[in-house]
């Protein structure tokens, strides 16, 4: 997740464009062993005539070869240049999207990423595709002329030298000319395997950058692995910039989180309270110490933990589509569920359509609730989730959905601002500059709490 932030989603949109580009490959490399092929029987041809004048010919192909392959292989710095400009212009088009009424509001803002960011953008690129093109198409023609100084070679320099006799010429001519389309084919596919060296070469970088990992791991049953505790050993974690310079640290942290429990985390802004979160539920890495689910070393602490947990972040996302294991048709706990959220008047039925459409900011965060619950998972994560329900709904839902899902088992961890409720949770974390500073016990007396955690 970190990588994700550091260089964005225009890293995947051209990923995908280089992942294009290996479409061509079945046509390119039928027609360079086809060409080849049919090269390999033109010189083996002339070396039936005359080996010695073979062996000429085929040094001066392979000279003109050679030149415009070394040519070529300095095009895929500028080719890899070019797929750079893409990936500005998509952060580009990012801005454009998701910042669309910010960009409503401001002229001069407007004005900025068209004339000083997309439209150079665009130029240069379209500058440097032209370029690359042009020198592709020189280096055609260059090739063309290569083949008339072999030719030229044939008809008067081998002849002249007494290395072809005269009655051979007219042989050697035909196969130069019947090979010369497969040298063609063969030059002209070299610039798609420039592009395949470079899209290949942004794939293998692509893929370290983000750690794919092809193992395919199947998750617990949660009915087996009963959550019972979490425990923080001395955990930290820092911030990198690209210059690996550390710019924000977290901990060390010691915690620990029982079943059942009611967690609150407070603190400003900046403290480190979403870094906790992100660490909390894997989406970060810990650069030090140790994490420990159900007093077990032996997890896969990532994966179970993972397992083990639901999360509805700040910037909650519905799906367009249900990629989990449960169905909403004709799901009884689902039409519960919407009248527990006090959506049953908005969704009008059990359809994935009506579920997955557009919602208000607190009906969509609603919404995740209801798809976090029925994931069944013990441990419900929940990042400033009351923050843009209206107050009525906010009321009820500290006030009798958390004792609710406290009762029937689940363990909920909230980050929240909402202090005229802090007297609900069992236990309350408050976060500055990356460390915990406090860690209270919630009594139920909230003025006295309030006072004493923004003390």
């Amino acid at each position: 997740m970190v990588t994700l932030e550091k260089f964005g989603t225009q890293r995947f949109y051209t990923a995908m464009e280089d992942l294009r580009i290996f479409s061509n490959l079945p046509y390119t490399v039928t027609h360079t062993v086809s060409s080849l092929l049919m090269l390999v029987l033109g010189v083996v041809y002339m070396f039936t005539l005359s080996p010695i004048s073979a062996g000429i010919v085929l040094v001066l192909i392979i000279l003109v070869a050679v030149c415009y392959f070394i040519v070529m292989n300095t095009m895929s710095s500028q080719v890899s240049r070019l797929r750079k400009f893409n990936e500005h212009y998509y952060s580009y088009v990012d801005d454009l999207i998701l910042g669309f009424k910010e960009l409503k509001l401001s002229v001069s803002r407007r004005k900025n990423i068209m004339e000083k960011y997309l439209n150079p953008n665009r130029d240069d690129s379209e500058d440097l595709d032209f370029k690359i093109n042009y020198v592709f198409l020189s280096i055609n023609m260059i090739s063309q002329y290569g083949l008339y100084v072999v030719i030229a070679a044939i008809l008067f320099g081998l002849p002249s030298l007494g290395l072809l006799e005269r009655d051979d010429v007219i042989a050697y001519v035909v196969v130069i000319l019947f090979i010369s389309g497969p040298i063609n084919n063969l030059i002209n596919l070299q610039q798609m395997y420039t592009r395949f060296m470079v899209a290949n070469k942004r794939i293998k970088n692509f893929m370290k950058d983000f750690q794919i990992d092809d193992e395919v791991r199947n998750p617990i049953q949660n009915e087996d692995h009963k959550f019972q505790s979490l425990e923080f050993k001395n955990i930290s974690f820092n911030y990198e910039s690209e210059n690996d310079e550390k710019t924000f640290a977290l901990g060390p942290i010691d915690l620990t989180i029982s079943q059942g429990e009611v967690l609150f985390v407070v603190g400003g802004n900046g403290s480190g309270k979403s870094t906790f979160i992100n660490v909390l539920t894997g989406l970060y890495m810990p650069t030090e110490g140790e994490i420990v689910l159900n007093d077990n070393k032996d997890l896969n602490i990532k994966d179970d933990l993972q397992d083990s947990m639901t999360a509805i972040f700040t910037n909650n996302h519905i799906f367009s589509h249900n990629y989990d294991d449960y169905v909403l048709e004709n799901n009884k706990e689902y039409g519960e569920l919407l009248k527990t959220m006090q959506l049953d008047n908005v969704v009008e039925d059990d359809t994935e359509e009506s579920a997955r459409r557009k919602f208000s900011k607190g009906q969509s965060k609603r919404m995740s609730m209801i798809f976090a619950l029925l994931e069944k998972k013990p441990i419900l994560i929940l990042d400033e989730w009351a923050a843009d329900q209206d107050p009525h709904f906010r009321k009820y839902f500290y006030e009798e959905l958390i004792p609710k899902l406290r009762s029937e088992g689940k363990t909920i961890i909230a980050v929240t601002h909402d202090d005229a409720y802090f007297h609900l949770a069992d236990r309350i974390i408050k976060f500055d500059y990356g460390k915990i500073v406090k860690d209270v016990n919630v009594v139920n007396n909230k003025e006295e709490l309030a006072e004493n955690l923004w003390a």
